[in-house]
């Protein structure tokens, strides 16, 4: 099939670069955002005019869609998250923009300070009990409602936007490097991996340790050309056994064992048990 590209010849269209986009609607519809903080709704047969736009404050860097409901989490320049969620279901194109708020009681902010660089939501196998956990706020309940942030400030934040508007866990990069990616695995509930300035890779297994990496608190060095480390991006394989990497113009695959990349089967209870116990969220 064949995409065709059209400048764009309505007041709404993007009028700075855009930054970040995803398929939505089961294949029917394109989300983009632009850096001057507009978000716009496309149906792929008319490129011409958005179908809806709406303007998330004065930035937006990233953002990921929950599968489950099409709400879109983004993040800005600021370290600020928004939601946009629809109002009357998920083919709505009425939709409803809220600013998470990310602040504790004495109103210090528990976000990201400075650029949020990606975001991950997950994306669950159709068929899993996880889908019927139920929706709150725009989003899965339990543990395949976690959403990964990263940012320039060293960490990558573990949230729950169905139970709170603050992350549940700051995970601080021990080489203090800016965290340019995070991405759940497709296949591995609980496993993530990062990209970090510094070149490194690190990978993370939630149901086992919320402290410290699999990899170390030195990583996997991808990029050992100092000129070259830093990370720009990383992508899973579908089956969850590799890693695709971006530093400058190139790209490296990493190859994973089995004993990493395949999952036990009590990964999801495991987290949300680790979760309860801390505290962090509780049963509703």
């Amino acid at each position: 099939s064949t995409l065709t590209t059209v400048a764009g010849a309505s007041s709404k269209s993007h009028t700075h670069p855009i930054c970040t986009m995803e398929v939505i609607e089961g294949g029917l519809g394109l989300a983009t955002a632009s850096t001057e903080g507009r978000v716009n709704y496309w149906s792929l047969g008319n490129l011409r005019e958005p179908v809806e736009s709406v303007q998330v404050g004065e930035s937006v860097s990233c953002f990921s869609v929950a599968p489950e409901s099409g709400t879109l989490l983004l993040g800005d320049e600021n370290g600020a998250m928004h939601s946009i969620s629809a109002t009357g279901g998920q083919r709505s194109t009425r939709k409803q923009l809220r600013k998470l708020d990310s602040s504790d009681e004495e109103g210090g902010a528990l976000g990201h300070y400075g650029m949020v660089t990606s975001i991950s939501a997950k994306i669950l196998k159709s068929g899993s009990s996880l889908r019927t956990a139920g929706l709150s706020k725009g989003f899965l309940r339990g543990s395949g409602g976690l959403v990964l942030t990263s940012g320039v400030d060293w960490t990558v934040k573990l949230w729950s936007p169905a139970y709170s508007d603050t992350p549940l866990v700051n995970l601080v990069s021990s080489s203090y490097d800016y965290m340019c990616d995070a991405q759940w695995s497709p296949v591995h509930p609980s496993l993530f991996a990062t990209a970090s300035s510094n070149g490194t890779v690190g990978l993370w297994d939630v149901s086992k340790s919320m402290e410290e990496p699999m990899t170390g608190k030195d990583g996997i060095v991808v990029e050992p050309d100092v000129s070259l480390r830093g990370l720009n991006k990383l992508r899973w394989s579908n089956d969850g056994r590799r890693l695709a990497v971006a530093s400058g113009d190139l790209l490296h695959v990493l190859s994973l064992t089995d004993e990493v990349s395949r999952p036990k089967g009590d990964e999801d209870k495991t987290t949300m048990n680790q979760l309860l116990a801390r505290g962090l969220i509780t049963r509703q």
